[in-house]
């Protein structure tokens, strides 16, 4: 009989940075080998053992009782590793993972046999993946699922201004056309929580935002001078605000017109070892994730190969990140969350409490700093 445990997800913490390396391991080669599974595979998942130089896991990996991957992990450094032990895929209407193996944690080596429940996003999410439908009318199936987002047509900003001058005059200000699914924002009112997407009357240079809305000053004790790197205040001068997230603190969505500059480090949490940022095409410009917290390391969004990720994706990760968030809460400990209907890989941490426990738990979604 598998032991019933399962990770303790840390509740709306602040990660600041995941995005860059996972897109990395998603890219990776796979270290175990990976056997077809029963049914049709709606996606796949990647595990990233988190172990300390010399540790090792070797383990079988079963879902709803098939091997369906096996994998023998021994780390070189500390952290998460940045390329998958193993891809697997998950079919459609998977109920459990279960893991059985002997890790080797600190000296001490033990056997385990565990299994998670699945809890799958993919009822509410899966509709986000549907290339056949216009942007938005994917958000609000989404929305039609998930109660705390609300979609409402119009432009929540017209009493300001219309958002057709609203974006004449960004544009005009910011010197290049804005991302084409940021204009489509202007038809809509999108709401998660407490947070969501400025309208188009209320999107402006971030550096604008900070003074008048953040509560910032330019100057003085604790002024932006202050605090803020010249790059960094460069970058905000420049860049477009185009969501909030109210929750620990103050964060938001910023879109840098004038892209990365070749090797700029991405500000991730756990992203070492990498050449920097690589530009992408010219006009794309650059996305980043921005809060309070960390004011001066604004998140460049970066894909597998540490360009600038394209607007979808990076306004998808926004309500992947909530529909998570919602479902952890009520995740209990022998469950694992995961998202089967995500065409991209599912990142799963698996830790040990000791050689006889592991703990696996999906980073992909656990906070904004997290988008990719």
């Amino acid at each position: 009989m598998a032991q019933q445990c399962g990770a303790q997800p840390q509740r709306r913490r602040i990660l600041a940075g995941l995005s860059a390396w996972v897109g990395a391991a998603m890219a990776g080669g796979l270290g175990g080998q990976a056997l077809a599974a029963g049914g049709t595979s709606a996606g796949k998942a990647g595990i990233h053992p988190a172990l300390e130089p010399g540790d090792r896991v070797a383990a079988d990996v079963l879902v709803d009782g098939k091997v369906v991957g096996k994998f023998d992990h021994q780390a070189t450094a500390g952290g998460i590793a940045r390329s998958p032990a193993l891809v697997f895929p998950l079919p459609m209407g998977l109920k459990r993972v279960r893991l059985r193996g002997k890790a080797t944690v600190e000296g001490k080596s033990g056997n385990f046999d565990t299994s998670w429940k699945v809890r799958d996003l993919a009822p509410i999410l899966g509709p986000l993946y549907d290339q056949n439908k216009p942007w938005i009318e994917r958000v609000r199936s989404v929305a039609a699922k998930a109660e705390f987002i609300t979609v409402k047509p119009g432009d929540g900003g017209a009493k300001k201004k219309p958002a057709k001058a609203a974006f004449a005059d960004l544009e005009k200000s910011l010197g290049v056309p804005l991302p084409p699914l940021v204009k489509v924002l202007g038809d809509w009112q999108i709401q998660l929580d407490d947070s969501g997407f400025q309208s188009a009357a209320d999107m402006g240079k971030i550096t604008e935002m900070l003074l008048s809305e953040w509560d910032y000053q330019r100057t003085g004790p604790g002024g932006l001078d202050k605090i803020l790197s010249r790059t960094v205040r460069a970058r905000y001068d420049r860049s477009v605000s185009v969501f909030i997230e109210v929750g620990d603190g103050l964060g938001a969505l910023g879109w840098d017109p004038a892209g990365v500059t070749p090797g700029e480090m991405p500000n991730t949490w756990d992203d070492k070892g990498h050449p920097g940022a690589r530009p992408g095409p010219s006009g794309e410009g650059v996305w980043f994730w921005m809060h309070q917290e960390r004011l001066n390391k604004p998140v460049l969004l970066l894909d597998e190969e540490y360009r600038p990720r394209s607007a979808e994706s990076v306004l998808n990760a926004i309500f992947q990140s909530f529909v998570f968030l919602q479902s952890s809460e009520a995740e209990a400990d022998d469950e694992l969350t995961l998202d089967s209907a995500n065409p991209h890989t599912n990142l799963l941490q698996l830790g040990f409490g000791g050689p006889g426990q592991p703990s696996l738990s999906l980073r992909g979604y656990d906070y904004q700093y997290g988008l990719y």
